[in-house]
């Protein structure tokens, strides 16, 4: 056998035991991945993106990944109460699960904290600004065992007022709850005092430190005190004004601009915010690689696929106020 003839028959027996490994280590993989049942915790901050978590499931299962079959979830759900969000975090990190879901500013706080030396991979979403909030090092490398999906919450903040001014025009005191700690309605709320007057808006910003502040705040507004209230995307004032504010709101016959459409479905005149479902879906593609061993801090963070703008035209009806039809051209979604 001549020279040549030798050398490409070791190259070519050469490349069919790697390709001979690679396959079946890929084998291996796609084995392991439909007999294995993969153990995830899921956290959240409050009920109210609670259909981010859905989302998320339901992207799982699209990726082959089916609750009882060969994946199971722990889900926690701090209703709002911080102390809550602590002590659910440590029992998920004592689970030693294969990985953590979580959403919003506050929970991923709170269990990037409780994983640190541990090498459990977390996946986040609803974050309003991760870079920000310092989660991650760069939007391409986290450089830490987290990932995730932000939701752009302090950015549209200001589109969010200037929505609210077309809804309702004669709207010259907007009223928000905010925490001056929180990662997302902090910067949000700043965000929403420096555009205020451009527009003709006095924000009656008023600080808080648990959700039933909020409660206590609302039960002393007398008629004509407001002309409306706005969701400042900080997760307790949410939870809180899904829980008091829609009635109050409605009672005193002023708009509410809250962040999802499930918060229009309950009762808020109006919704401005990211797709609770899709980001949730979106976020499962980055778990999905995860468990498929790649490293979180080597997939990029991302931001929203997709924003709905949501009227409730019911709750409009009730409280006397017509919707311009420039503001119904725009909606996605329009309840009635």
């Amino acid at each position: 056998m001549s020279k040549k003839a030798t050398i490409t028959l070791v190259v070519i027996i050469a490349l069919t035991i790697t390709s001979g490994i690679m396959y079946w280590q890929w084998t291996e993989k796609k084995i392991e991945t439909e007999t294995r049942v993969y153990h995830v915790g899921l956290l959240q901050m409050a009920p109210t993106v609670a259909e981010n978590m859905d989302g998320f499931k339901i992207g799982m299962a699209e990726l082959g990944l089916k609750e009882g079959i060969n994946i199971k979830y722990t889900y926690r759900d701090a209703e709002g109460d911080l102390e809550k969000l602590e002590k659910y975090a440590r029992e998920l990190v004592a689970l030693k699960p294969d990985l953590i879901f979580v959403n919003t500013s506050p929970a991923t706080a709170v269990i990037k904290k409780a994983t640190e030396g541990t090498d459990i991979p977390v996946v986040f979403s609803m974050v309003a600004d991760p870079l920000r909030a310092g989660f991650i090092k760069t939007i391409e490398s986290s450089g830490n065992n987290l990932t995730g999906t932000g939701c752009a919450y302090i950015a549209i903040a200001p589109k969010r007022l200037e929505i609210l001014k077309e809804i309702n025009p004669d709207a010259k005191k907007v009223l928000i709850f905010y925490r001056p700690q929180d990662l997302s309605g902090g910067p949000a709320t700043e965000s929403i005092l420096e555009k205020a007057p451009e527009i003709g808006i006095k924000v009656i910003s008023v600080p808080i430190e648990k959700k039933e502040d909020i409660r206590d705040y609302l039960a002393t507004l007398e008629p004509g005190e407001i002309d409306a209230i706005m969701d400042s995307a900080d997760s307790m004032a949410t939870a809180g004004l899904t829980e008091w504010g829609i009635s109050k709101a409605n009672e005193l016959k002023v708009p509410l601009m809250m962040l999802s459409k499930g918060e229009c479905e309950k009762g808020a005149l109006a919704c401005f915010g990211v797709d609770y479902i899709d980001l949730g879906r979106q976020s499962s593609l980055m778990a999905n690689q995860i468990l498929m061993g790649i490293k979180p801090a080597n997939i990029p963070t991302e931001m929203p696929r997709k924003f709905l703008f949501v009227i409730n035209l019911k709750t409009a009806s009730a409280i006397g106020l017509e919707i311009p039809e420039g503001v119904l051209h725009k909606a996605d979604i329009i309840i009635k």
